[in-house]
């Protein structure tokens, strides 16, 4: 027997011919179309860079780790022709579908409600979290799929809806490593609703966890026939790169507060016949692997993504009486709201990047800007992204981009990164600076190439900062003479055909022991 009330299942009746899940899923879809339309940081740019490369035929690392979901706007693109189109298309896709399926399982706890229904997708629609991701192309909008779609499908009393949650969670190996692990909190709660179903001695349980190895196996071994064993090794065993003198800890307490907000009042409300008690395994691991600083702070994100939903299912079923149920949830959305259309600016103190002997400003200051601008998210700084990769489109465009071989640092991290400049110029060339280990740049945030000098098989260096940043450390040390263009956000130093210029930058550079950040 489930451990689901058979009510639930029974009282959908009056709502199965309802269009009203549909309605919901199509506004939420149109939600992913309001500008600005930008491509991002991290995994969003990298996104849209290998899709722009697998068009050309050229694999890269980034598409071979994620070949089972990037294929679909793949056929987009050959489609359109476009591969920024076919990210916005399938981003209001992937999107539409989550809340779906999530006013379903909505449904499904509401016992048929509408209010209900209405209410659980709107809060994970407008979360302010949901809201900034849905405006790029995160692969944290995939985790948040998933975890969405296993929710469904486990909450379900038909086995073979559990058994198709088993294979899509071993598929979802190909979204990320940390993904995959911390997707097994939704797991745990399928399981604790069925526990008389699946118990450590019955079949039905090692078909599962068989039907798990399964997805997971076809992933590799599709990895493996279309790009041969050399990813295998760093798909298994993901590098983490831990930002200097920022507490992960802090950053993911920050998220996760700003993420489920007033809605975390609702899920230490007492009532006897809460669900609670079957997301509280869920709560455990997700909460665990954040507090335990395992992973870096996109992870966290994932960590995130996965929480949301479980949190808001919680929430929306202990409020119970309907007035309590539609204040929290009027309090939600106002705060979530408020948060990512009032919520200012916070730009980053360019000296993230560099260690404390070296700054002019306290440690703590630097901190503190990176948790504003880094942890908060909202629609200005959406716009102000966007603002940025317009500014740097401008500033780039007149450079001969076929040989370029341009240098950003951490400075420049809010508004871009070298895959960024990767998807807004295929065939250009742009390197991410670390100082630590020395003399390492990573080429378009896909593959590390290290030199102390400049290589003889790259005729144009180039610099691109953050103005403030350059104007203060970096212009001084430069040979007179040496073109450099400005805008109101950065400064890009030119140094074609000047090799004492390249040597003097990059000498710069390593002496001011730059070391990549969240990258």
């Amino acid at each position: 027997m489930s451990r689901l009330d058979p009510r639930r299942e029974s009282s959908l009746s009056p709502l199965k011919s309802s269009l009203l899940p549909i309605g919901v899923a199509i506004g939420s879809s149109l939600l992913t179309l309001i500008p600005p339309s930008i491509i991002g940081t991290d995994s969003s740019a990298l996104t849209l860079q290998s899709l722009e490369h697998w068009m050309h035929g050229t694999p890269d690392r980034f598409e071979a780790l994620r070949i089972h979901w990037l294929w679909i706007p793949r056929v987009i693109a050959y489609l359109t022709g476009d591969a920024f189109a076919a990210l916005v298309i399938f981003r209001a896709i992937i999107f539409g579908l989550t809340i779906y399926l999530f006013a379903k399982v909505g449904e499904r706890f509401g016992r048929g409600d509408r209010a209900t229904t209405i209410l659980a997708a709107a809060m994970l629609a407008l979360n302010v979290v949901v809201l900034y991701f849905s405006h790029t192309f995160a692969s944290q909008l995939l985790t948040l799929f998933v975890a969405v779609w296993m929710l469904y499908l486990l909450t379900s009393d038909k086995t073979q809806n559990h058994r198709l949650a088993a294979l899509i969670f071993g598929l979802s190996l190909s979204i990320g490593f940390w993904p995959f692990v911390l997707l097994l909190a939704v797991v745990t709660v399928g399981l604790n609703f069925h526990h008389a179903t699946y118990t450590p001695r019955l079949r039905q349980t090692y078909q599962l966890f068989g039907l798990v190895l399964l997805g997971a196996a076809s992933y590799i071994l599709l990895e493996i026939f279309l790009f041969g064993t050399a990813h295998v090794w760093e798909m298994m065993m993901p590098k983490v790169y831990q930002p200097r003198e920022i507490s992960l800890i802090a950053q993911g307490l920050i998220i996760g507060l700003f993420s489920v907000n007033m809605l975390v009042i609702a899920v230490f409300v007492r009532r006897q016949d809460s669900i609670a008690r079957d997301f509280q395994s869920a709560f455990v691991i997700l909460v665990a692997f954040l507090l335990l600083n395992t992973f870096s702070r996109e992870d966290m994100l994932h960590d995130v993504m996965v929480l949301i939903p479980c949190v808001i299912l919680v929430g929306v079923d202990k409020c119970g009486l309907s007035r309590r149920r539609g204040l929290i949830g009027a309090a939600y959305l106002g705060v979530n709201l408020g948060l990512f259309f009032l919520l200012p600016t916070f730009l980053p103190d360019p000296q993230i990047a560099m260690p404390s002997a070296k700054r002019t400003v306290s440690s703590s200051d630097v901190s503190l800007h990176h948790y504003a601008s880094a942890d908060f998210f909202s629609y200005a700084k959406l716009r102000e992204q966007a603002a940025g990769e317009e500014e740097v489109r401008a500033v780039l465009e007149t450079a001969r981009l076929d040989s370029t071989l341009v240098l950003i640092t951490p400075g420049t991290d809010y508004w871009f990164d070298a895959a960024t400049l990767g998807a807004m110029y295929p065939s250009a060339k742009f390197g991410w600076f670390y100082g630590n280990p020395i003399n390492m740049v990573r080429i378009n945030g896909l593959l590390d190439t290290a030199f102390i000098r400049p290589p003889s098989g790259t005729p144009y260096l180039a610099g691109l900062f953050e103005k403030s940043y350059a104007m203060r450390f970096i212009d001084s040390s430069l040979p007179s003479g040496v073109p450099i263009r400005e805008s109101a956000r950065f400064q890009y130093i030119d140094t074609r055909g000047n090799t004492d210029a390249r040597k003097a930058l990059i000498d710069r550079l390593i002496f001011l022991q730059y070391q990549g950040f969240r990258h």
